[in-house]
């Protein structure tokens, strides 16, 4: 039986629109968030969901509801699917973070997989990487055959799906921008894994 998961990243947040790291912290959607939001949900409408799984955060939270539309269904929140825990640098702007922290900020966006989180006091890259690749097992066995939604964050969906392309940290920020209400489709079959960004296919690692 083929499974298939829709994963999305949440609409935009007032602390992205003032360039500040959320990550387990939170800020509301924007008017600009809950229209992106609500034109995927326009989308989605002819897809037979069977469950829908929210990152236990706010703003993850309520893009899943405008995508869950009128089904009668609950979202599940988990906290499986929140965002990195960057801890001291969250509520910053990038910028603050630049100055404070740059040999640090340089590392993770370079060499992500030696990132080692001594100076936020959060997670690793391969502490997620744990976290939602238990988290997807469980899911395709629990949800073997169905269609599945999930909401979650910009980096949480990049460990993921570079996760399912192979799990290579080295290469996380390879791929397309995760832009808000962005769309991931991953297909899972019997002897292979095709994975999807806004309908076009995306190559294994």
């Amino acid at each position: 039986m083929d499974t298939t998961i829709y994963i999305v990243r949440h609409g935009q947040t007032e602390w992205n629109l003032e360039g500040r790291l959320q990550g387990r912290l939170d800020s509301p959607l924007t008017d600009v968030g809950v229209e992106q939001a609500q034109q995927l949900a326009k989308r989605l409408q002819n897809i037979t969901f069977d469950s829908i799984y929210s990152s236990s955060s706010n703003r993850a939270f309520s893009t899943a509801l405008h995508l869950r539309k009128d089904r009668e269904m609950e979202v599940i929140k988990s906290d499986h699917l929140m965002e990195m825990d960057f801890a001291c640098w969250e509520g910053r702007k990038w910028s603050e973070i630049q100055d404070l922290f740059p040999e640090e900020l340089l590392l993770m966006n370079e060499h992500p997989e030696l990132f080692e989180a001594k100076k936020t006091k959060g997670e690793t890259f391969h502490d997620m990487q744990k976290r939602l690749a238990s988290f997807i097992d469980k899911i395709l066995k629990q949800h073997a055959g169905q269609n599945i939604l999930l909401v979650s964050h910009s980096i949480t969906i990049k460990v993921l799906i570079n996760y399912l392309r192979g799990g290579n940290l080295k290469y996380l920020w390879d791929g397309p921008d995760i832009h808000w209400a962005s769309l991931y489709q991953v297909c899972f079959t019997e002897d292979k894994t095709k994975i999807f960004f806004e309908g076009e296919e995306i190559s294994p690692l």
